[in-house]
């Protein structure tokens, strides 16, 4: 199962965002959600924000991460891995509105996110 956005192992899909998401980088992430549901069921997602220049409000953040709004029947919990701590809340408030467990992590916390997203 080829993916060119997602790093994958078990049923753990990692996501890079290094700046906003076009309509055609959008498709063929759905694409690939599609692919990577039909083949392992239900999901868990890190999604690596890192270096982000257009991501200064918390709707650049809802608009970038719609795709999980068309995919929260399939996705277990969701881990943001951000350069910023205060982006925290913005987590928060997505998770609030799209019912997916998720939760933020600084870039230097990679125990404790492999500790979360691995716990039930």
């Amino acid at each position: 199962m080829p993916f060119s956005e997602f790093n994958v192992k078990g049923n753990l899909l990692t996501l890079e965002v290094r700046s906003e998401i076009t309509k055609k980088r959008f498709n063929t992430i759905c694409k690939e959600m599609d692919q990577a549901i039909k083949a392992l069921g239900r999901i868990r997602l890190v999604l690596v924000m890192r270096h982000y220049p257009s991501f200064n409000s918390a709707e650049d953040f809802y608009d970038d991460l719609r795709f999980l709004r068309l995919y929260d029947h399939a996705i277990d919990k969701v881990a943001v891995v951000c350069d910023r701590f205060w982006k925290d809340t913005w987590v928060g408030i997505f998770s609030l509105f799209s019912g997916i467990r998720m939760d933020f992590f600084e870039i230097t916390q990679v125990q404790q996110l492999a500790q979360w997203i691995q716990r039930n």
